[in-house]
């Protein structure tokens, strides 16, 4: 890794902006500084949970929230789902679309997407 990544950006950015020590947001989250600093910095994944750690500890509203899964998803190359309050269709649809996605077209994924923001 060691390149500076959106989450890392998104990340320092919001703890910068909102006058947060490293070592604070650290604890918080249950992490050592150096480990979330080098999470910020690139050097290190993001760990599975981090983002919903921070949610609900800063009050994260949807927007961020969703920012932070993208960016962790570009970040990590991989997402992970809590799926654990989900139907058995939920189950089903996710693990489904999590083997084709990448056979999709652009439009496909385009009109998905148009789809599920309707729904929200």
């Amino acid at each position: 890794m060691n390149a500076l990544t959106e989450y890392g950006k998104i990340l320092r950015h919001y703890r910068v902006d909102n006058q947060i020590l490293l070592a604070t947001m650290a604890k918080d989250v249950g992490l050592s500084p150096a480990y979330l600093s080098s999470i910020e910095t690139g050097a290190r994944p993001v760990p599975v949970g981090l983002t919903d750690k921070l949610t609900a500890r800063y009050g994260f509203d949807a927007e961020m929230k969703t920012q932070l899964m993208k960016a962790e998803a570009e970040t990590n190359k991989a997402l992970t789902i809590n799926l654990a309050d989900a139907s058995p269709e939920a189950i089903d649809a996710t693990v489904m679309f999590a083997r084709t996605v990448k056979n999709l077209t652009v439009k496909e994924l385009r009109d998905m997407c148009a789809k599920m923001h309707e729904l929200k």
